[in-house]
């Protein structure tokens, strides 16, 4: 991650910070794309862990710029585990290095359906339980599943998360670049106060 500043962090600065837990396959690659698409896309392949991807670079760069320019951290959130930092940043290009949460089991995305039992979404929610006051955008398409998506809205403000689940075959577009940035940087009355959450203390509803 980029570097931390050692100044003292304002009340207003700690309510804008932002983790984002971002996942690979769907959301940064998309494969396959047709090689037209991939062409008008600016797509670019890369090879790992056996695989192909198709992703576009100026997706990625637009993590490492917004570590870099906002009060946001990056978290890798995906089946890659420890080949997100071996493989895919160095491949990538990345200038910065996340933070990962490993996948605990060989159950991959197979429970992405319940909530209860898909490791991802015990993830999240034990990050959520221990930090209160944190704001957290989720991408991973696998978000599109109903039960999943429902039950992390109906528990959580959306001052505090912000699902997002692109389509696989596309992947993050502009729109969605947009919608990070936007949440990241609010230009809200809840931003002025310092406090997202001021309705519910913990974010949830």
């Amino acid at each position: 991650m980029a570097a931390a500043s050692s100044a003292p962090v304002s009340a207003r600065r700690q309510a804008r910070h932002v983790t984002v837990f971002l996942d690979v396959d769907g959301v940064l690659n998309s494969y396959p794309v047709p090689k037209l698409r991939g062409m008008a896309e600016g797509r670019k392949k890369l090879h790992a862990w056996h695989y192909e991807l198709h992703y576009r670079p100026s997706v990625v760069e637009f993590f490492d710029r917004i570590v870099e320019t906002h009060e946001v951290d990056v978290v890798w959130l995906s089946t890659w585990s420890q080949r997100c930092k071996s493989e895919l940043e160095p491949k990538f290009g990345l200038r910065n290095s996340f933070d990962v949460i490993e996948m605990p089991d060989e159950t991959h995305n197979r429970f992405a359906h319940d909530p209860q039992q898909w490791w991802k979404a015990r993830a999240m929610e034990d990050w959520l339980a221990t930090h209160e006051h944190g704001r957290a955008i989720w991408i991973d398409d696998d978000l599109a599943w109903p039960a999943t998506r429902e039950y992390f809205l109906k528990h959580y403000s959306p001052n505090r998360l912000k699902l997002i689940a692109p389509d696989f075959a596309h992947g993050l577009t502009k729109a969605h670049l947009k919608e990070i940035r936007e949440f990241a940087y609010p230009k809200t009355s809840e931003a002025e106060t310092g406090d997202p959450t001021t309705s519910d203390p913990k974010g949830t509803s």
